[in-house]
């Protein structure tokens, strides 16, 4: 036997929502979307100076050890930069002596 589906009574009821696999799947994808946005705007790529400055380092320094820097990008041949956060990662794992 089947029984006949209630009938909202009040506005404030509550309101079944029907969406097919596609709506969902477009849906997920415009947060996931919107998700990596956010992430990729608060990372910032820093010139050499500036990151030597974040890490007390000099320069030179940064520059001699770019290649086993987590941190480090590689934009093109001669231009290195280096990532904002992951710099404040790698300094959050270093033992302070």
């Amino acid at each position: 036997m089947d029984q006949p589906t209630p009938k909202p009574t009040s506005p404030d009821s509550t309101m079944l929502v029907t969406l097919t696999v596609a709506q969902l799947r477009e849906i997920v994808r415009e947060e996931i979307e919107a998700v990596r946005n956010t992430q990729k705007e608060a990372d910032r790529l820093l010139s050499a100076e500036e990151a030597a400055e974040m890490l007390s380092m000099s320069t030179d320094w940064l520059y001699r050890n770019a290649k086993k820097l987590p941190f480090t990008r590689k934009l093109g041949p001669k231009v290195l930069r280096f990532s904002s956060q992951g710099i404040q990662k790698y300094l959050s794992t270093r033992k302070l002596c």
